[in-house]
């Protein structure tokens, strides 16, 4: 220790120069851990963008394939809708004339009816409303859904009637002040004059001509039960599955000629996806690889590179340090060993102030005092 101490300047510009070495060896290691960083986000980088290109080519070629059957099988479908309704259509159109076939018979016997009756009241000078369904309702309703009809129409001219009359008086009227007695006079005296007009009626018509009354409803209790007849005829034709009759096989077989074209295409669909995955998607991937994985491989021998060349530079730097440690920050102190500390030290002793290392050194400390 006591020779180094006693050694000149050039120990310090050897000490001096060590340092540096070491200093600009972690200046570029330190470089290249950075490069090598970026280096190796940029080939994930790479790689991923491989991989996302692959799915997208892949997602976007089964998409298309997909997508051009997926046009064809709806045009099918379209064209059986279309097929359908002109079936539809027809077979409405034959179930409408089938319906009119069995029901012409009651039909025009419920024509025949209507103008016996009309020609009968005529004859008998029965006034024209009394051939009327309101006039039945009211003085000769029959069956539960015509004096149901009958109960609405009193309520609307017993009730409704005298409560609008009513209340018409009150706004117009009966502005101000209690008439609750002239309002419950005006509704009695309502009906009251409206169960004197129904007797007037029901005397001048359904007594007088109570004969013709009759016959009247009669006949029209013969409608109602042939009405009854061909809504259950049509219901029963409506409901009828057997199609034969209406004679609609050439309808029936183009739809079952599309039927089998869609779902040939569906077939054909299926396979080509099939034949996608287990070929087509393969090759893609391939050629994307084949393209862009050469760029990633020189990328990768670069990081190799620089993986050595980092390891050789670790190597280097840990004997450097190494010797830095051992032949001189053993000595001067891990403080002094910097390059500016050192540069001050040798100055000292190029100024002639010191002639020994450890002379500069009691100097440079004496100063820093």
């Amino acid at each position: 220790m006591d020779n180094v101490f006693q050694d000149n300047q050039e120990y310090l510009i050897g000490a001096r120069k060590m340092v540096s070495t070491v200093e600009d060896l972690r200046d570029d290691l330190e470089a290249a851990k950075n490069t090598q960083k970026k280096m190796t986000k940029s080939i994930a980088q790479e790689e991923k963008s491989i991989t996302d290109e692959i799915n997208s080519t892949l997602k976007k070629r089964k998409d298309e394939i997909a997508d051009s059957y997926d046009k064809q099988i709806d045009a099918n479908n379209s064209k059986i809708k279309q097929m359908q309704s002109k079936k539809d259509k027809k077979k409405n159109e034959r179930m409408e004339a089938r319906i009119d076939n069995e029901t012409a018979e009651l039909r025009e016997q419920n024509r025949q009816l209507k103008i016996e009756t009309k020609t009968l009241f005529k004859q008998n000078h029965v006034p024209a409303f009394c051939n009327s369904n309101f006039y039945y309702y009211l003085f000769s309703p029959k069956g539960f859904d015509e004096i149901l009809r009958l109960f609405f129409i009193i309520l609307a001219f017993c009730v409704c009637v005298p409560a609008v009359v009513v209340g018409v008086l009150l706004v117009t009227k009966f502005k101000e002040g209690s008439h609750t007695a002239a309002c419950i006079l005006i509704a009695a005296l309502i009906i009251i004059v409206e169960f004197i007009l129904y007797f007037i009626i029901f005397n001048l018509t359904k007594v007088k001509h109570r004969d013709s009354i009759m016959e009247g409803r009669k006949t029209r209790n013969t409608i109602r039960a042939n009405e009854k007849a061909i809504k259950a005829i049509k219901n029963s034709i409506a409901k009828d599955k057997d199609e034969s009759i209406y004679n609609l096989g050439k309808y029936d077989d183009k739809i079952k000629q599309l039927t089998d074209e869609g779902n040939e295409i569906s077939g054909q669909k299926m396979d080509a996806l099939k034949v996608f995955e287990s070929e087509t998607k393969q090759v893609i991937t391939d050629e994307i690889v084949g393209r862009r994985q050469p760029k990633v491989d020189s990328m990768k021998e670069e990081l190799k590179q620089i993986n050595s060349k980092i390891s050789s530079m670790e190597e280097r730097l840990s004997g450097l340090e190494l010797t830095l440690t051992n032949q001189y920050e053993t000595y001067l102190g891990k403080d002094l060993c910097t390059e500016e500390k050192l540069s001050d030290l040798i100055a000292i002793m190029e100024e002639g102030s010191a002639s020994t290392v450890s002379e500069a050194i009691k100097i440079y400390k004496g100063d820093d005092k």
